[in-house]
């Protein structure tokens, strides 16, 4: 039916907003007994399993589909959910959470109307944990079947929520896909709330059980939080308030610590936008009136604020360089010296000169941003990424050295191609160079010009300005060197190794030990490292320098050796797949780079020779630029005129195609015409696919001598 008003008489008002009551309260009861339904329906189907015999041991997983996502609701109701936990809610096949507040659970269930709320399982009649345990199982289940389940818990989702955490340690044990995004919790509030920054004084977050279970210690000179003061020792759930039972128990063992009259801080944040958060200071002593039940939230804490503050260590300061001596270690006492003191006065004063650094760098809204942002927030286009990082980036419209650049998974690297700082321009372009062939040839090019001018340096480093480079040939080296240990893309490629039947692979995103993927390597410092209890066949420490590594490797059923047993030199291979021309095209520029360093080098014998220093102790052994590198015209001249600039692989014929489409670099035996074969002198790269062809004998000297690298 409809109800057509046609006045605004107060008694047609009334029959209005009674009849309006009335339906949405049929449609609410709808809702809740579809809900039910719902429920009893998922937990008859997991009782009747946990009844099998196998079921705790056999459970099996659709690999491949299956996902979990635990994100946190934050405090505040619905405003502090993370841009990224609202992609993940909005896009799942399933959603289940646990919320503090009715305001929070309405948002998600208007994120996802479908989304199943977890507190059916709180009951007063069983045991929190047992609630806790059927929570976990509930929301393993829908990952079970494959399906991309996210699940919202309120605050921060791993403090002091035992599901999620039994969840995730779960999941992990049955190889489904478990990640943990993280939320806004009751301390991050206190610290917004109370001006603290933690890092002064320090800070200890205890929870109100615990403490008292395992008699801990707390920090007299830290801010102390401790949280669930209003459930102390409860293991059941009710539905009548909170009686605070323990509370005083708490408060005793706490005057035995800081005395009765010690002023603490009785807090919880604001749960709603029109609310405030509750701070009230009292002394101890006031927290055992039975009155203060009646405050108590779920969120109630005890806030102590530090009561002593430990002196500087005064030869440590000066060891750690913050003064020239101990007399000076007294301005470190107050980190603040006061709102307005002498020191503040003096900097507010320097304003007046002050302008904007000439090496600051304005950040610009690159592709590379753009995209970070993009599968920061688009949870579909971060999936995509996961699924062929390379081919997604691509599409965006990043360049090679922007995708070689993030593919690094290296945090400075991608810091650099999205804002650089002046201090970091060598790093930058070292990276460029290794990335870039194009650049790399056109750099190496600029030091063939200037190779037998002894100011050459200096007129590649006004090259380096006009491109937007303001560093120096010889910092560019010091960061390459560094990038050789600290950047991961830099040791692409297939590495042959003395132990037999082993050979690693090592692309820009990942490590395969006999086409067998890793997991959880880490790479620092030069060091590659894995381990078997992440799930691989083996374990190994790689320490890599150039082109070869030393190390140790060991099967899963082997205890680690004691000495290094292992050596892999890297050869230089090329798969036909286009999916690989970005580590091809790192080689390259690597290739480019080392023409240059080269370079740089006769540089610095030529200014040696003409200052009369070649003899001195630290060019000892020096040669002159007509002897050391006789190949480097040559090896320029390969990269000039490639072009290098790598579009595709042809699989067809095994050649590299370039911008211009002619063959360069073709095998002996691959290409069908014969003048093809070597027509330029650039690297040669034997392939080692499917497709291989045998190189004859007699053809072999003659591809290693045209290779002037």
């Amino acid at each position: 039916g409809r109800l057509v008003i046609v006045g605004i008489h107060p008694k047609i008002q009334r029959v209005y907003l009674a009849l309006h009551k009335m339906a949405v309260s049929q449609t609410q009861s709808q809702w809740d007994l579809e809900d039910q339904k719902r429920w009893n329906s998922l937990s008859n189907i997991i009782g009747n399993d946990a009844t099998k015999q196998d079921f705790f041991t056999g459970i099996t997983v659709r690999k491949g589909t299956g996902r979990l996502v635990i994100v946190g609701s934050g405090i505040r109701s619905a405003g502090q959910f993370t841009t990224e936990a609202i992609s993940h809610i909005k896009n799942a096949d399933k959603v289940l959470f646990f919320a503090s507040d009715p305001v929070t659970e309405t948002y998600i269930r208007d994120l996802f109307p479908g989304a199943l709320d977890l507190g059916v399982f709180f009951d007063s009649s069983k045991d929190r944990y047992d609630s806790c345990v059927q929570m976990a199982e509930a929301c393993l289940f829908f990952a079970r079947q494959g399906l991309y389940t996210v699940l919202v818990f309120h605050g921060h989702p791993g403090m002091f929520t035992l599901p999620s955490c039994r969840v995730i340690q779960i999941a992990k044990k049955q190889e489904i896909e478990a990640s943990m995004l993280p939320g806004i919790s009751v301390e991050g509030c206190m610290f917004a709330d109370f001006n603290i920054d933690p890092s002064y004084s320090g800070f200890q977050n205890v929870e109100a059980t615990d403490f008292l279970l395992r008699k801990r210690q707390l920090l007299l000179d830290s801010h102390v939080l401790i949280q669930h003061i209003s459930c102390i020792g409860e293991q059941g759930y009710t539905t009548k308030g909170l009686g605070a039972k323990n509370l005083c128990t708490l408060v005793k063992e706490l005057q035995k610590i800081y005395g009765p009259s010690h002023e603490v801080v009785h807090y919880y944040p604001s749960q709603y936008p029109t609310c405030k958060p509750f701070i009230d200071r009292k002394p101890l002593s006031e927290f055992l009136k039975p009155e203060l039940s009646k405050e108590l939230t779920v969120f109630s804490s005890i806030y102590i604020p530090p009561v002593k503050i430990n002196p500087v260590d005064r030869d440590m300061a000066v060891e750690l360089g913050l003064v020239s001596s101990t007399d000076e270690a007294e301005q470190l006492e107050d980190r603040f010296g006061g709102i307005y003191g002498p020191r503040e006065k003096k900097a507010v004063s320097d304003m007046l000169k002050w302008k904007v650094p000439r090496g600051y760098k304005h950040t610009s809204r690159c592709g590379a941003a753009k995209y970070l942002s993009e599968i920061s927030t688009n949870i579909k286009m971060w999936f995509k990424h996961l699924k062929n990082p390379h081919s997604t980036m691509a599409s965006f419209g990043l360049s090679p050295h922007e995708i070689a650049q993030l593919s690094s998974a290296d945090p400075r690297c991608i810091l650099l191609t999205v804002k650089p700082g002046s201090t970091s321009v060598a790093y930058m372009l070292a990276t460029r160079i290794c990335t870039d062939p194009s650049f790399a040839s056109a750099y190496a090019a600029c030091g063939r010009q200037y190779r037998n001018d002894l100011d050459g340096e200096d007129r590649v480093e006004q090259w380096l300005h006009i491109e937007g480079y303001e560093t120096t040939p010889e910092a560019v080296d010091c960061a390459l060197k560094e990038l050789q240990d600290s950047c991961f893309m830099m040791r692409t490629g297939h590495y042959t190794t003395t132990l037999d039947k082993i050979v690693i692979d090592i692309h820009a995103d990942s490590v395969h030990v006999n086409a067998t993927p890793i997991k959880g390597f880490n790479f620092s410092g030069g060091l590659l490292t894995w381990s078997a209890d992440a799930g691989n066949q083996n374990s190994g420490s790689l320490q890599f320098e150039q082109d070869v590594f030393v190390g140790k490797f060991w099967s899963s059923d082997k205890s680690e050796p004691e000495s290094d047993n292992i050596r892999g030199e890297r050869q230089p291979t090329l798969d036909t797949s286009t999916s690989n021309v970005l580590e091809y095209t790192i080689n390259l520029g690597i290739a480019a780079n080392n023409v240059m360093l080269a370079l740089m080098k006769n540089w610095r014998v030529q200014k040696c020779r003409s200052r009369g220093s070649v003899g001195s102790e630290e060019n000892k052994g020096e040669e002159g630029p007509a002897e050391v590198f006789p190949e480097i015209d040559s090896a320029v001249s390969a990269l000039m005129q490639a072009e290098i600039n790598v579009m595709k692989v042809n699989p067809d014929y095994q050649v590299i195609v370039f911008n211009s489409g002619t063959p360069v670099g073709c095998l002996p035996g691959s290409c069908d015409n014969e003048s093809q074969q070597a027509t330029i002198p650039i690297l040669h790269v034997p392939f080692t696919g499917a497709k291989k062809k045998q190189i004859p004998e007699d053809q072999k000297d003659q591809q290693e001598s045209s290779s002037p690298l």
